[in-house]
Parts: structure tokens; sequence; C-alpha cells
């Protein structure tokens, strides 16, 4: 297993996919913070927002 093309793979997926999809789609634009309960288009299908989410897209955004 080559680690640097594993760390690259796993950057990328993450840099490319996952933190544009939330950015995009979890923002609540009418009442602030993000919805928790999206499907894999981003559809909210719950806006109960859960406070582990809320405390982890902070987290997630200001050390990017």
């Amino acid at each position: 297993m080559n680690l640097k093309k594993l760390e690259r793979q796993y950057k990328n997926e993450l840099l490319d996919n996952i933190v544009p999809f939330w950015l995009d789609k979890s923002q609540d634009e009418e009442y602030g913070g993000y919805f928790t309960c999206l499907d894999r288009k981003g559809n909210v299908f719950d806006t109960d927002k859960f406070m582990w989410l809320q405390g982890r897209q902070v987290w997630m955004f200001s050390t990017l």
C-alpha cells in the first residue's frame, strides 16, 4: 500500500467532493446553522439540526 497515494486520494475526495457538497447543500440560509439530514443529492429531508453537526461544521470550515 502506497501511503502517499492514499493520502492524496483522501485529500482529493475531501476537498473536491465532500467539502463542496456540505458547503453548498447544508447551509440554512434562512435561519443559520447547518442542516444535518440530507440525502445523497443534497435534498434536506428533516429540518431538525443537531448540535454535534453544528460544531463539526464550524470546526471543519475553520480548519480549512
